[in-house]
């Protein structure tokens, strides 16, 4: 019954069907279950955690209060700022009593410090001191080297944290004093939940000190460590996490406050939290065991149920030599009858296409080049069945732009043309076109339109021209400009049909590369005048003797453009180029110079012009061919001229740089305009004006950084920047750091 090789594989796919999806429900339900297990117990840590943070908070906001409160008396006010003598014991006593007041039960203040800078007399629990030594002086300042106005202080090896805050409050342009408050470390365990056997809470400082004991054994201090460093690399202010040790893992849930960065984190084993997975895992392996038992059964059933018109469809196929081919795929062997039948009806019904396309491509091409009568129009009509019942047509004719900027070249123009005509015969109906050929150079289909009106049939016709140009473009690369004929009703007007479309194409020196043309809208209704830009012409061959190449290119494009303005024909669109060429070589001959080496090559460039298809192709042709050769031949004139410009501009951003400073400055002063300067100093410099006064703006910023002691503002305002801001940001674009650190940093050294 297993012997048939086909059966088999429904067999083996069945079971590899059922198991796959068995196996894959029974481990993502597990890790689904153990998944959630631990996602609760994270859920419950995190709000431990967040009740320990409001604890925590309160109590130190509680103390922030009351030093603020005390600080902000009269008393202290006017104390801070005064010295003492033996007199004045009264005041201090006042002032003792007050520190002893703060150091309630309820907020776990061990100490109180008060003391002022300026007369350098400090007051606490162990009393009054005169004058400080300079070492008390030294820590006390150190400990207020912050921006704020006030700072939890948390010190390695240290069993309390200290309240810092400045004298007098919410004076931040001096400080005459500093109280500290001193709470004990042991006062913040006692806000800490406490050990339950599964999670462990301790809270690190901003600097990821610890503050509170680990209270699980098992928690030791390599592990701390590992944990600080899962810390420190994290982005996110809360969240879960798991470490993997040697000796199991770790769940880590943490939440870093806002009030000071503390960073209040709970541990607990991974083991204790997947003990109650474990019989949701053995659960779900049986259950799967079983549906995969019941699976397994009903697959062998169902697969002999598929084979069996696989069979009967086999041995009908194979007949008598059934039994022998038993060992090869039944499929593989019906279908190897099935291809042979279909091949050799293939090869014939192609061999007949292929004639019949042939034919009607011949037809099409000499219908298009005028080499048929009526009469031979009219038999071959009706032997390719063209039958268009008296519909108009007209001609599509498309060209390839140019293939410069594609990754063909010249010797492909051929083989394009004909993937073209391909894409061309794709696009469009059998029944609503003759066949499409290739007549030197150009794709030619010969369009039926299918509407009774003329202007429908021109905007159909529109359409699957911009359909043709951008699928040529999709998937050639190529771009393309079509030309379209007027629309004639007799079969015998083909040829004057594709002559109006080459006309048509002719007319893209007017409309640019990847044009649709139709004759009737690009031929001039009436004659007008010729009128040759001359006044433009002059610009230009001014622009070439200074010379500014830049500015010559952008006059050739306003002559070309002007050229364009009128509906002419193309005819004298040509004359008019060929008398801007001649009018250029006349000129560089005039300099003294050749721009050709013979008369012989000036027809050529004549000739050259002459085959150019777009206005595009004749700007870059006129700029490579001809202006940037005069630009070559002239610049060796000017380059010392420039140099000397170049100069004089460069010392005047050295001498004036505190200055606004513009390039219509520079060519007020220097008699030459703005754009003849930008160009001669890009040149000369390799960098634009404006950059070059920045770049040195910049260097005499940092040099003044390092050798004055001038604040970033004015640095900023002498430079000329609107505000310190603008400054700042520039300075750290260009040097990855701010004015002030770059200062810092480099005085260090």
């Amino acid at each position: 019954m297993y012997k048939s090789k086909y059966l088999r594989r429904i067999i083996l796919f069945s079971m590899i069907l059922v198991t796959i999806p068995v196996v894959s429900l029974g481990i993502l339900s597990y890790f689904k279950a153990k998944g959630i297990v631990q996602e609760k117990v994270n859920e419950g840590n995190m709000q431990v955690l967040t009740q320990t943070e409001l604890k925590v908070e309160q109590i130190l906001q509680t103390i922030d209060n009351a030093i603020v409160q005390f600080s902000n008396s009269k008393l202290v006010s006017e104390s801070i700022t005064r010295g003492f003598e033996a007199r004045d014991f009264m005041l201090v006593t006042d002032l003792a009593n007050g520190l002893y007041k703060l150091q309630s039960y309820d907020l776990g203040i061990s100490n109180v410090q008060l003391a002022s800078f300026a007369h350098r007399w400090t007051l606490d629990n162990s009393g009054f001191t005169q004058s400080m030594t300079d070492i008390e002086l030294k820590t006390l300042t150190e400990r207020t080297q912050f921006a704020e106005s006030s700072k939890w202080v948390t010190n390695e090896g240290t069993s309390h944290i200290l309240l810092v805050k400045k004298l007098p409050i919410n004076i931040y342009k001096g400080t005459s004093g500093v109280i500290v408050a001193n709470v004990p470390n042991y006062r913040l365990q006692k806000l800490i939940p406490e050990y339950n056997g599964e999670s462990d809470t301790i809270v690190f400082d901003a600097d990821y000190r610890l503050l509170t004991q680990v209270s699980n054994p098992n928690f030791s201090q390599e592990k701390i460590d590992q944990v600080v460093q899962l810390l420190k690399a994290s982005t996110v202010d809360k969240g879960s996490n798991e470490i993997r040790l040697q000796d199991g893992s770790i769940g880590i849930t943490y939440k870093k406050s806002a009030f000071n960065g503390w960073v209040y984190v709970s541990l607990v084993s991974i083991e204790q939290i997947t003990k109650e997975s474990g019989a949701i895992g053995w659960y779900t392996f049986y259950v799967c065991t079983g549906v995969f038992l019941i699976l397994l059964v009903l697959s062998l059933i169902g697969s002999n149920r598929i084979y069996t018109p696989i069979r009967l469809v086999f041995e009908s196929a194979a007949g008598d030599k059934a039994s022998e081919n038993r060992n090869e795929d039944e499929l593989q062997f019906i279908g190897k009858h099935i291809v042979s039948l279909r091949t050799s009806q293939s090869r014939l019904l192609d061999q007949i296409q292929g004639h019949t396309k042939q034919l009607k491509e011949f037809f099409v091409r000499k219908l298009l080049l005028g080499e048929l009568n009526g009469q031979e129009i009219k038999e071959k009509s009706e032997q390719f069945q063209y039958e268009w019942g008296g519909d108009s047509y007209c001609v599509l004719t498309v060209q390839i732009d140019t293939l410069a900027g594609t990754r063909f070249q010249e010797n492909d123009h051929d083989l394009l043309m004909f993937a073209v005509n391909n894409i061309v015969s794709e696009l469009t109906l059998p029944e609503s076109r003759l066949e499409p050929v290739v007549i030197g150079g150009n794709q030619v289909t010969l369009l039926r339109n299918r509407t009774s009106s003329s202007e429908q049939g021109k905007n159909d016709v529109y359409a699957l021209s911009e359909l043709i140009q951008t699928t040529v473009k999709e998937i050639l690369g190529l771009q393309i400009s079509i030309g379209i004929s007027g629309f004639y009703t007799n079969l015998n007007r083909g040829a004057q049909a594709y002559r109006e479309s080459l006309e048509a194409l002719k007319y893209r020196i007017r409309f640019g590369e990847e044009a649709i043309l139709h004759v009737e809208d690009v031929l001039p209704d009436h004659r007008i005048q010729t009128i040759f830009p001359e006044w433009i012409e002059k610009q230009l061959i001014d622009a070439l003797k200074i010379p500014d190449l830049d500015k010559a290119q952008q006059l050739l494009h306003e002559f070309l453009t002007v050229m364009l303005r009128d509906p002419i024909r193309h005819q004298e669109y040509q004359m008019i180029l060929f008398r801007l060429l001649a009018d250029l070589i006349r000129e560089i001959q005039n300099a003294g110079e050749n721009l050709q080496a013979s008369s012989q090559e000036d027809r050529q460039l004549f000739e050259q012009l002459f085959n150019l298809k777009t206005i595009a192709e004749t700007e870059s042709w006129f700029m490579k061919t001809v202006l940037e050769p005069m630009v070559t031949l002239l610049n060796k004139k000017w380059e010392s001229q420039n140099k000397n410009i170049s100069e004089h501009m460069i010392e005047i951003i050295h001498e004036e740089f505190e200055s606004d400073l513009t390039l219509d400055l520079c060519a007020t002063r220097l008699n030459y305009h703005p754009n003849y300067l930008k160009t001669v100093f890009r040149k000369e410099t390799g960098v634009n004006f404006s950059d070059y006064v920045s770049q040195y703006r910049l260097n005499q910023a940092k040099k003044w950084l390092l050798e004055t002691d001038m604040k970033v503002s004015q640095i900023a305002e002498r430079l000329r920047y609107q505000n310190s801001q603008n400054f700042i940001r520039y300075f750290r674009k260009m040097e990855d750091m701010t004015p002030g650190d770059y200062r810092k940093k480099y005085l260090d050294h």
